[in-house]
């Protein structure tokens, strides 16, 4: 009896440590709001066990509360868009203290977000489910709770997690799956059911990034146990998942997940990669009034990222525009050039015959470089330039 108790006590105050070193890390960085709800968090901690440390604390900490630790300080550490944002405190990773979560309040956004007319519609109706949950449930309908987005990197997935939680007005709760394993596994599954039970507590729209990273087939012969003991860990967290809130995974390699998960989910869409006409509105919209950048050399970059990514068009995009705005258009055809260099093999003949026309009449460069740089023969070059004047 004697060595459990010792046992006990020297987990709480290795605890209790532990708890101190946050503290005093986000002290000294000057984060008043995660200093506020740390403590809050060692309040309930020392409360629970019944250390009456907890009482002092919370005398010296919130003075002006009404014996809650739930007063003024967790008015001042919530969100201040959404009365039904979670307020608990963060959940930390076991073995760092790092924060399993990050939570926009006031999610938005990037970039303007440009679809097809099939997809835009698609998200549409997602949202118009989700805001009239009520009203189709009196009817014996369900909105969907648990939606699963799949496509290429860099396609939206994250950005129309944001849009989407934006338009219900609602915060943003993002677990990203990749960066929560722990070297100790059995702590990963921990993470995990602690960062559902976060987001269970109150109205959000629940992003988990990356679900592939925990949630791959069992019969994959390559993955330790305890990796396939996570696959069960998030098929009981999904399975108590509240329909009164929105889960969006998304995951870069859908063929990768195990069958049961992918039947917990009641809707999937598709990202694809973006076209040429995509590419040339979203430039359009980032470039706005930028007079310093030819509208031809953004409709260039759409040309050449066509296929790619949103998130590669805009790297590229705003590389261009810093360059032009600090150091003129000459140093701006070299950034056209590299690009062009690096992405024209990749691309179909009439579009690198577009480019070759595009770099000599509106970049100025001649017409051996632009062969040089699509791949196209000179004789191409020319019949491309001449088809161009005759349109």
């Amino acid at each position: 009896m004697a060595n459990h108790w010792l046992a006990d006590t020297v987990e709480q105050n290795e605890r209790f440590r532990t708890e101190l070193v946050q503290i005093t890390k986000l002290a000294v960085s000057g984060d008043r709001e995660r200093v506020k709800v740390q403590v809050m968090r060692l309040i309930r901690m020392l409360r629970h066990e019944g250390d009456g440390m907890a009482e002092m604390l919370q005398a010296a900490a919130f003075p002006s509360t009404d014996g809650s630790v739930e007063g003024s300080a967790a008015r001042s550490a919530a969100p201040r868009r959404n009365s039904g944002t979670p307020v608990m405190p963060l959940p930390f990773e076991d073995d760092n203290q790092g924060d399993i979560l990050r939570v926009e309040d006031e999610p938005t956004p990037t970039h303007v977000l440009i679809r097809n007319v099939a997809f835009a519609r698609t998200i549409n109706q997602l949202v118009a489910e989700r805001k009239a949950t009520e009203r189709l449930r009196s009817a014996g309908l369900d909105a969907p709770s648990a939606v699963l987005f799949t496509g290429p990197p860099g396609v939206g997935k994250t950005e129309t997690a944001r849009d989407i939680a934006a338009r219900l007005n609602l915060p943003l709760v993002i677990l990203d799956l990749a960066t929560v394993i722990s070297s100790l596994l059995g702590k990963t599954g921990n993470n995990i059911k602690r960062a559902f039970e976060y987001a269970r507590r109150a109205p959000c729209v629940f992003f988990l990034d990356e679900v592939d990273a925990v949630a791959k087939r069992r019969d994959d012969a390559g993955d330790i146990g305890e990796l396939k003991r996570l696959v069960t860990v998030l098929l009981q967290e999904l399975d108590l998942w509240p329909s009164r809130n929105l889960l969006i995974a998304a995951t870069n390699h859908a063929h990768l997940l195990d069958p049961a998960i992918l039947r917990r989910f009641h809707q999937t869409l598709s990202f694809s990669p973006p076209s040429r006409d995509e590419l040339v509105q979203l430039g359009a919209s980032l470039s706005g009034n930028d007079s310093s950048l030819p509208p031809s050399w953004v409709d260039l970059l759409a040309e050449l990222a066509q296929g790619t990514s949103h998130s590669a068009f805009i790297r590229d995009l705003n590389r261009l525009r810093r360059t032009v705005l600090l150091r003129g258009r000459q140093e701006g055809k070299h950034v056209l050039r590299e690009v062009a260099a690096e992405r024209s093999p990749e691309l179909p003949k009439d579009a690198k015959k577009r480019i070759a026309t595009v770099l000599v009449e509106e970049v100025g460069i001649s017409k051996r470089e632009a062969s040089r740089l699509t791949g196209l023969a000179r004789d191409t070059v020319n019949s491309a330039l001449q088809e161009a004047t005759t349109i």
